[in-house]
């Protein structure tokens, strides 16, 4: 399959602030129609179809298999049904088949999912064995280790915590980075080394695989597009790419900053709880930077 190559354009608009929640929900949806109708060209518009297979160096496209931005349930590696990470089919003259995951916007969610069924779905897509304590400390991290209540009335582990850090925790039943170093230092560097250690994997599960049980519903290709207002962008991206470059740079793995470190910062965006959930995010500049990086 060819190598997709990188197109930037009109990224260097000025940025635009100071929108209220009325103003930002009706330029949400006027982005959103706007790049729909960008993505739909694909369907009726020959030179529009010409001109996106010379950008990145396919065959003519044959078919529009899946549509734009409308999801379909796929058969789950876990059982049951899930979601595709693939919004765009295209099929080419030959035959062959090009997957490609759209991004209306620069950052946002990438993937969410409980843990456990992270870990199951992690195993089974890799055929790779998450270890015990990583299982354990992932739970610590994210949610649902039986542990983590008894350790928040520990008082020492919890002396001369800020009182809102502490409360944070009781209320997601969660240790954030500080926490979990102080309840046991080697298992929280330990699961940092399993993020660095597995960090293709990780990004291939995000971007490409999820639950997808068929090769054939994995995404090969991120879209960045979206052709309105300050995230003016159009680039389209390797996930093979994406995952080389998040390999090389591992060194960004680190925990976040804030709240005693409730986030990890991964080189294609972050992680962190959400509803008692792992929710990983995207971040369009991280990804073009580290790509650079590579280029260069």
């Amino acid at each position: 399959m060819a190598k997709i190559s990188h197109i930037f354009l009109n990224k260097n608009k000025k940025m635009e602030t100071g929108r209220n929640r009325s103003t930002g929900w009706q330029h949400a949806k006027l982005t959103g129609h706007i790049n729909e109708s960008n993505v739909e060209k694909l369907f009726s518009d020959d030179n529009f179809k010409r001109n996106f297979c010379e950008r990145i160096g396919i065959l003519p496209i044959e078919k529009v298999k899946v549509g734009g931005l409308y999801e379909k349930d796929v058969d789950c590696i876990l059982g049951g049904k899930t979601k595709s990470k693939t919004d765009l089919q295209l099929e080419l003259s030959n035959g062959s088949l090009i997957n490609i995951s759209i991004k209306k916007g620069l950052g946002g969610q990438v993937y969410l999912i409980g843990v456990d069924r992270f870990i199951s779905g992690f195993e089974k897509q890799f055929n790779k064995k998450v270890p015990d304590d990583i299982n354990e400390f992932l739970h610590f991290y994210f949610y649902g280790n039986e542990k983590t209540s008894q350790i928040l009335s520990d008082r020492k582990f919890i002396e001369g915590m800020p009182p809102t850090i502490l409360k944070y925790q009781k209320n997601h039943n969660r240790l954030v980075w500080e926490h979990l170093c102080r309840y046991n230092k080697d298992g929280a560097d330990n699961l940092l080394n399993w993020f660095k250690y597995n960090i293709s994997e990780i990004t291939e599960f995000c971007f490409s695989r999820g639950l997808a049980i068929n090769e054939s519903e994995w995404a090969h290709y991120v879209w960045y597009i979206n052709l309105l207002g300050e995230e003016d962008v159009d680039m389209l991206i390797s996930i093979d790419e994406i995952k080389k470059s998040a390999a090389n740079h591992a060194d960004q793995i680190l925990p976040g900053s804030k709240n005693g470190g409730s986030t990890i910062q991964l080189p294609f965006g972050f992680v962190q709880w959400h509803q008692c959930q792992i929710q990983f995010h995207h971040s369009f500049s991280k990804i073009s930077d580290i790509i650079r990086n590579e280029i260069e």
